[in-house]
């Protein structure tokens, strides 16, 4: 009895699959008529279409050359996959070349994740409420002259990169506790970091490449869903870069484009503020400082103004 049901259940199947294989051939022909198989001749009267794929197959025209205005009917073939048994277009290659199931294909030629897009926007000053501003002198001149009160700052004078993380310099319910400690008191959205210019007579490129690159990688360990700024080190007046063999804006810009490598446009984003306040020669322009290191207090809404075109835009919003 089971076995007579079988025979009948494959029977139907292979009538259904001849009946489907027609009606896919017979689409196929008559979608190329006019492209694929134009060269061919026939009377739909006395001949099918189906004809003219057998007859194109046989010259070597198969019919995905040149499919054109065909690629509706291919969803006969998806058909075809499941009543056979066969997956006729969902293999992908593995690490030689072939496909996998799944439609990736993997190896050394594997297509990269699709990431969101993120990329810079204007943005209001309450995009900084829950931004934290990590940096030397120039960052205390931000919090003092810049306006964004609602933001925080953990600054000092004198601040590098090496001391950084021991010294107490952050300012939490009345008392002085080091960065890690200020750090773990609360989540951010955004780390603006700036630091720099007063390693410039300590270590070299490398070492100071090192400390950097690490405290980046503290910070998204202690903060992991905030956005990394890393400010590029604002430049000096051409006066004092001439004259000095430390402090001098070559040297500076060595430590930005490393800096700048740091950024993967994701998580992690390069900013340069000397992109305003700098002349056409690149040296920080004498209007703006008093010393030829920082900005004149009253020049620090430069600053503010161009953080506020980088703010992160993504599909959701900031």
């Amino acid at each position: 009895m089971v076995k007579n049901e079988l025979k009948k259940l494959l029977k139907y199947r292979v009538t259904l699959l001849v009946l489907v294989t027609w009606a896919a051939l017979s689409a196929v022909g008559y979608m190329g008529k006019d492209t694929v198989y134009n060269n061919y001749k026939t009377d739909p009267a006395k001949t099918p279409y189906f004809v003219m794929v057998f007859e194109g197959i046989h010259d070597g025209i198969y019919p995905w050359s040149g499919r054109g205005d065909m690629d509706e009917i291919w969803d006969e073939y998806e058909i075809l996959s499941f009543l056979t048994g066969e997956d006729n277009g969902n293999q992908t290659a593995d690490s030689d070349g072939a496909m996998t199931e799944d439609g990736a294909q993997e190896g050394p030629e594997a297509t990269e994740e699709v990431q969101t897009v993120r990329e810079f926007g204007e943005v209001g000053e309450n995009y900084f409420d829950d931004a934290v501003f990590i940096g030397d002198s120039r960052t205390v001149g931000l919090r003092d002259y810049g306006g964004l009160d609602q933001a925080t700052f953990y600054a000092t004078v004198g601040l590098n990169i090496y001391d950084m993380w021991t010294e107490k310099f952050c300012e939490v319910g009345g008392k002085k506790v080091t960065l890690e400690e200020a750090l773990g008191q609360r989540q951010y959205g955004k780390i603006y970091f700036q630091i720099g210019i007063n390693e410039m007579g300590r270590g070299n490129l490398e070492s100071f490449m090192q400390q950097y690159e690490a405290s980046v990688q503290k910070f998204r360990q202690l903060q992991p869903d905030a956005v990394i700024y890393v400010q590029g080190i604002m430049r000096v007046a051409k006066e004092k870069s001439d004259a000095d063999k430390i402090f001098n804006n070559e040297g500076i810009c060595a430590r930005n484009e490393r800096i700048a490598q740091l950024a993967d446009n994701q998580t992690i984003f390069y900013i340069d503020m000397n992109e305003v306040v700098c002349d056409e020669q690149g040296n920080l322009r004498d209007d703006l400082t008093f010393d030829n290191l920082h900005l004149l207090g009253s020049k620090y809404g430069i600053w503010v103004d161009f953080l506020k075109t980088k703010g992160i835009v993504t599909q959701e919003g900031f």
